[in-house]
């Protein structure tokens, strides 16, 4: 990865702030600007998409992110933003780097495939005149040569500062199978009411909700990072007086798994919006399924008197809108999970494929997240054997700073593997090996558990990769792979990019694409 691409991925993530750093994911595929020429549309091979932003007179600036997917190849693209409709009620700032120049209200930009998906962000900051209800498009074309040109718009809204303040951190505590109730609250810190809130939740596996409301919707695919297989939102119509607190009501709570890796910690955070700042980020969230219980509602402290704002508010201090969740999950359920030997056969010169991993013999699933529970994967390829194609979630073992995942060639791997594998299931991530020498070529697989997570039967840690074993000459076959374990069906992957701004997010977002198989 080029320098200037690193920088500009720091200073993208660093600028998001909490409600858009999910976005270290690949954003979800969006339509061309309904203005955009048919034509144009059809003929691109890619995709964009720009958030939305809500800003308030006064009040902090926000970041517009423009990203790309698709057919995405490396070189130089031309890009230009057209301000025009928002320049006489906000400020929008010139991308560093010298990689866009200025006309009027017209950015034009070179930039970079190797940036995508995130191609340009712009820091967008209110003027101080600027009118409630002032409302204006950010029009972005980029255009990639052999591919085509795409036009996408995004919008900039002027809307009312309020200040919502999450509640202190919660701590709880059970073991698998409790229910335990989670004590959440949120109070209004600034001069306006505020009306209605959105609580969004992100957490571990041990944090499953207990109960499914109708005014919630829940994600069947998780958060946007490895560790937040839980993820829902609930919306509130209530209005949050200056200096009042609510507090979510009674039997709002969470399950722990029956299955959870204990003695564990696990963690997740409920952060407060704001109907309209939930708007601008709702795109990020996978939130599939909708709840049939009874409704979730807030309790106030006291009589509140009925607001009058009719505008759009977004939220001036974002910081202070997040609870952290920690659950201590007690008791002792741990599981053991046992690398997989693997033999494949082939002649030389042959590329054979190859599946490295093990399998969770129970009784706990492991890849709760947390303190314990976890098994990353080292693969030393046999001699004699080259790794032509390796997964995107393992990188050479032994690179003094590694930065590139999936690479071949590489002598030996670490392989980062995420998300929840229960009682019979197995890890399975896809190798090619291309067979150089002649007779038994012998590698090894190895599990390395996170810190406290050391597993029932440490002697099946370690597993031998046999490549022609037994066999004196070039060997034969048709490159089949036997792997030991009674298979159980597939397992998805982790779905869904960024709780955690920075360049963790980018290598979470580069080693999650693990696969679990049968």
């Amino acid at each position: 990865m080029r320098k200037h691409a690193i920088r500009r991925l720091l200073a993208g993530l660093g600028a998001m702030g909490v409600f858009v750093a999910a976005s270290a994911a690949p954003a979800p595929a969006a339509p061309a600007s309904p203005d955009a020429p048919a034509d144009v549309a059809a003929a691109a091979g890619f995709d964009m998409f720009a958030n939305n932003i809500t800003l308030a007179p006064g009040g902090p600036g926000k970041t517009v992110v423009l990203r790309l997917s698709g057919e995405t190849p490396p070189g130089r693209y031309a890009a230009t933003v057209d301000f025009g409709a928002v320049d006489a009620f906000a400020e929008v700032g010139t991308p560093g780097g010298g990689s866009c120049t200025r006309e009027g209200t017209i950015l034009t930009c070179t930039a970079f495939g190797e940036d995508a998906p995130a191609l340009l962000v712009l820091s967008i900051r209110p003027r101080a005149d600027a009118a409630l209800g002032r409302e204006g498009r950010l029009r972005f074309t980029v255009t990639i040569p052999g591919v085509g040109t795409r036009t996408y718009d995004s919008t900039v809204l002027i809307g009312e500062g309020v200040d919502l303040v999450a509640g202190p951190a919660v701590k709880l505590s059970g073991r698998p199978g409790a229910t335990v109730p989670a004590a959440l609250s949120v109070g209004n810190r600034g001069q306006e009411t505020v009306q209605g809130a959105v609580l969004l939740v992100l957490g571990a596996y041990g944090l499953t909700p207990s109960r499914r409301y109708q005014n919630c919707r829940y994600s069947s695919v998780g958060g946007p990072v490895h560790f937040t297989p839980n993820l829902f939102a609930c919306t509130f119509d209530d209005a949050i007086e200056p200096g009042r607190t609510f507090r979510v009501g009674g039997g709002f709570g969470v399950t722990v798994p029956g299955d959870a890796w204990a003695p564990n910690t696990q963690t997740g955070t409920a952060t407060w919006l704001t109907p309209q700042d939930w708007a601008d980020v709702r795109h990020e969230y996978t939130l599939d399924q909708q709840g049939t219980g009874g409704v979730l509602r807030l309790e106030p402290a006291g009589k509140l008197r009925a607001g009058t704002s009719r505008a759009a508010q977004t939220d001036v201090r974002q910081a202070d809108n997040e609870t952290a969740i920690e659950l201590a999950v007690t008791g002792e359920q741990r599981a053991d999970l046992a690398a997989d030997e693997v033999r494949v056969t082939g002649k030389v010169g042959a590329t054979v494929p190859v599946k490295i991993g093990y399998t969770n013999r129970g009784p706990a699933s492991s890849g709760n997240g947390g303190s314990g529970g976890g098994a990353n994967i080292r693969l030393t390829v046999p001699k004699g054997v080259t790794a032509v194609k390796a997964p995107d979630n393992c990188t050479d073992a032994d690179a003094q700073q590694p930065e590139e995942y999936g690479q071949p060639g590489a002598r030996a791997y670490e392989c980062y593997q995420y998300g929840i594998l229960h009682k019979g299931e197995r890890v399975a991530l896809p190798f090619s090996f291309r067979i150089d020498r002649a007779g038994t070529l012998t590698g090894k697989v190895e599990l390395q558990h996170s810190s406290g997570g050391k597993d029932l039967d440490p002697r099946n840690d370690t597993a031998k990769v046999l490549v022609n074993p037994g066999s004196g000459g070039q060997g034969g076959g048709d490159g089949s792979l036997p792997i030991t374990g009674s298979p159980t069906g597939l397992v998805a992957a982790v779905g869904g990019l960024l709780l955690v701004a920075g360049v963790g997010s980018y290598l979470v977002a580069r080693r999650r694409r693990a696969r679990f198989v049968a």
